[in-house]
């Protein structure tokens, strides 16, 4: 597995992950959205129904909470991870913790940390990991590491977040190149430290010329769906540093559900790859994306419409009369709005086809749009869009708010 790239650091790139050993003939353009899933499933979504969705191999993201149960099993079958849940034909990557739900703090030991599957909290140690990761066989992952750590962490918590995880990647990286099952496979080393700059560097100068595919910018979120309320301006410090400090040839991940704006910063510092859990976590919460939808027809629609909300009652439209997946095609906002009415777990299904398809889109006009020239108008218009209704940064709904009772 192989990255490429001919851009320069700390800039949105067009970048190509390739030469995976499974399936030689799969390479994926960055930026890219790994695709969010739970036990190796897309959430909601039956494997043909997906196919509905896209017809092209995805790079999966995989996290331990959801998959922990399935080890045994496949210890017994012999068979890899992909095999086990049918989605061999998709690539896939090993994650720690799930980006959409937030991860508990606490209860790191020396040389473990917590992994909370639905069953309670479990101890991972580099060891146990490395025999999860040789019995997994993903096409790449990342290195197990104490990513718990966000805005209001101590210095010594964001010190001893890296000291665990050098410790912790040492371990990984020696089971790694001893191992003839993983030859192939690439392994990603976390940036950790938090928000404390010393912490953050002497992480990056302990991994920055480590023989990995790259580097997940991590610790800077408790994963969840409040990571949708990070701005960029909070994080643009800690990243910018990171993405500059790196080797620029290696690719760059960030987990978590970032809203859209602060997604293509995120690119435009140098991050190269995402994943879908903003569009899952719209999903739970009966929201259909409409930020890409700028088209008259479409009406006067926010970045998001809420099911909800009960002006779609009698709304006999699509979510996005542009929109070509199968829910748009298909049926209006108000059967949606029915279906939300009547707790269906239809809804969820029609939602999450609707969400990863614009969630897909949205980065292919990325990719589009960087090789074009043409990434500032982009980030313009996706701006303008949730800057007009602000529903995701809490911070400005604060202020309007105030401003609008200064002004009653």
């Amino acid at each position: 597995m192989k990255f490429f790239t001919n851009s320069a650091k700390s800039v949105a790139r067009i970048g190509t992950l390739t030469n995976f050993e499974r399936i030689p003939t799969i390479s994926f353009e960055t930026p890219l959205a790994l695709i969010y899933t739970k036990g190796g499933s897309v959430p909601h979504l039956t494997k043909d129904v997906f196919k509905m969705v896209t017809t092209d191999p995805q790079l999966l993201s995989v996290s331990l909470p959801s998959t922990l149960i399935m080890t045994e099993a496949m210890k017994e079958a012999n068979i890899s991870f992909s095999n086990f849940v049918s989605m061999q034909e998709h690539i896939n990557m090993l994650t720690i913790h799930d980006p959409a739900d937030l991860t508990p703090s606490g209860h790191q030991m020396l040389d473990t940390i917590p992994v909370w599957p639905r069953s309670g909290r479990i101890q991972m140690s580099a060891n146990k990991y490395m025999d999860l990761v040789e019995t997994f066989k993903p096409d790449c992952y990342v290195a197990l590491c104490d990513g718990d750590t966000n805005i209001d962490s101590s210095k010594k918590r964001s010190e001893n977040a890296v000291n665990r995880s050098k410790t912790l990647f040492e371990q990984c990286l020696s089971r790694h190149t001893a191992s003839e099952s993983l030859k192939s496979t690439g392994i990603l080393g976390a940036i950790e430290g938090g928000y404390n700059v010393d912490a953050r560097l002497a992480s990056i100068d302990y991994l920055k010329d480590k023989p990995v595919l790259g580097y997940v910018i991590d610790g800077l979120h408790n994963n969840g769906p409040l990571v949708h309320s990070i701005t960029s301006e909070q994080i643009k410090q800690i990243v910018e540093q990171a993405v500059s400090l790196l080797p620029s040839e290696k690719l760059k991940v960030s987990m978590g559900c970032w809203n859209p704006p602060t997604v293509l910063d995120l690119i435009e510092l140098g991050i190269d790859v995402f994943d879908t859990s903003y569009p899952y976590v719209a999903v739970k919460n009966a929201e259909a994306l409409t930020f890409l939808c700028d088209h008259n027809t479409c009406g006067d629609v926010l970045e998001v419409i809420s099911f909800r909300d009960i002006r779609y009652e009698e709304d006999f439209s699509p979510i996005c009369s542009h929109c070509e997946c199968l829910t748009c095609k298909n049926h209006t906002r108000a059967y949606l709005y029915h279906l939300r009415n009547t707790r269906e777990m239809l809804l969820d299904v029609l939602l999450m086809i609707h969400n990863i398809h614009h969630y897909l889109e949205f980065f292919k006009a990325i990719r589009e749009n960087i090789k074009s020239g043409t990434f500032d108008e982009l980030k313009q218009k996706i701006n303008l869009k949730f800057e007009n209704f602000g529903i995701l940064e809490s911070c400005k709904v604060v202020v309007a708010e105030e401003l609008k009772s200064s002004n009653t």
